[in-house]
């Protein structure tokens, strides 16, 4: 086996701002990418920590990799982080609860029109980033792949049951996947090459404090604060990678919903210094975690690497009104193609879709694959909401009500990828 990695930074200029209530940068996000090669098969797993980006030029990305290291695009493999203090796509369509395009007022078409001038400056810092980070991928060396897991007990579920039926908050009921995945790549003589850190952890611990007042700071939140931290002690690009996170909560937000005495929903803004100190303290947290799984790591023979892919149908729904129920019937109104994608090597299996799955759906892939180990990607190559499970329908939550997907669509996905990987070996 053969890899090679690199990363850059994503730099916001000052043109760039005001937007979406961002004033300012934090710490810069970056764009960071392995390409691995075994036998005839390569392929270029990158990470963006950024909330999201849209299809068409997720696409121009893929084609840029993929002209790069010269590998076919289908082998270009793009994760969003979504981080959710980076912006969105400036005067771009506003995706909202559901994934159905917003309805804006004049007021507001006016100004996002004002945000489409800094598309192209958008589009050029997140490119230029990526080919910066490429620039090493091009020689590829001699490479090992150990993989080793810790216990980073930094999440909670966010399903809470009010008076008038569920919502999201913290210190909710549900499962969570408090396991860290570390897949570390070196070379012959034990340099290290990159890691790759999967975790059910969506970068939000600063979340949207302080949107209203214009004072966000852009920022990789905590998982971007610990790839920094790990990159600086093992002098070597750091990926995150997103996995089951939909109804997952970093277990300090500074952004949250609660319940207030009289039943009613009430939002709390704890500021984003406040974030920025909570997303510090979590970093930490999850470095000491990384640690963990890498000084514990094994090493992971790979005598082939193959891509999979397939896809199924499933109906879509209507947008509804956004509150807690008691009972609500969804209405089928379409179908979409979800994809599913995999890669496999030795004991590890990546399965990835563009939907955000809850924990618990992470978790029976894990409990029904046939790899050793096996995380799920979310928003690879686009995003489409959310996925729940089927528990997550009957009981009304949140990311039920978001989904553009009618019930069982998390559960075909998981009978999908495992058939998928299961027969791959």
């Amino acid at each position: 086996m053969k890899a090679a990695s690199g990363n850059a930074t994503i730099q916001f200029g000052d043109k760039m701002f005001p937007l979406e209530g961002f004033k300012a940068v934090h710490d810069m996000p970056k764009v960071s990418a392995i390409v691995i090669e075994q036998n005839d098969t390569k392929v270029a797993i990158i990470s963006i920590e950024i909330v999201m980006l849209w299809d068409d030029f997720v696409e121009r990305l893929r084609n840029t990799v993929a002209g790069i290291v010269n590998i076919p695009v289908e082998n270009v493999w793009i994760h969003m982080t979504h981080a959710i203090t980076t912006p969105h796509a400036p005067g771009g369509p506003l995706i909202g609860l559901g994934g159905a395009e917003v309805e804006l007022t004049e007021e507001e078409k006016a100004k996002r029109q004002n945000e489409l001038s800094k598309r192209d400056k958008y589009e050029e810092a997140i490119l230029e980033a990526l080919k910066d980070s490429l620039n090493p991928c091009r020689n590829l060396r001699e490479a090992k792949m150990y993989i080793g897991t810790a216990n980073c007990p930094v999440v909670k579920n966010r399903d809470i049951q009010t008076q008038s039926g569920w919502w999201i908050g913290v210190d909710g009921v549900g499962e969570v996947n408090e396991t860290m995945t570390v897949i570390c790549f070196r070379d012959e003589s034990d340099n290290d090459i990159a890691q790759i850190v999967g975790f059910g952890m969506k970068p939000c611990v600063i979340d949207n404090a302080q949107k209203d007042t214009g004072n966000r700071l852009i920022s990789a939140d905590a998982p971007g604060m610990m790839c920094r931290n790990l990159e600086t002690q093992y002098h070597c690009p750091v990926l995150y990678i997103t996995g089951a996170a939909g109804d997952t909560v970093p277990e300090k937000t500074a952004w949250f919903d609660r319940e207030d005495l009289k039943g009613e929903i009430e939002c709390v803004d704890l500021g984003v210094k406040t974030g920025i100190k909570f997303a510090k303290a979590i970093s930490e947290k999850m470095v000491v975690a990384a640690n963990h799984a890498i000084s514990d790591a094994s090493e992971i023979r790979v005598s082939e690497l193959k891509l999979l892919h397939t896809e199924f149908v499933w109906q879509t729904k209507g947008r509804v009104p956004m509150h807690p129920y008691q009972s609500i019937q969804y209405i089928a109104e379409g179908e979409k193609n979800i994809s599913v994608d995999g890669i496999v090597m030795g004991d590890l299996a990546l399965v990835a879709g563009k939907p955000e799955m809850n924990a618990i759906t992470g978790i029976q892939l894990e409990n029904g694959s046939k790899f050793k180990h096996t995380l799920y990607v979310s928003m690879l190559n686009g995003g489409m909401k959310y996925m729940p499970d089927q528990k997550s329908y009957d009981e009304i939550h949140w990311e039920a009500l978001t989904s553009m997907l009618m019930p069982g669509a998390a559960e075909k996905f998981v009978e999908t990828a495992l058939d998928l990987i299961n027969h791959a070996i």
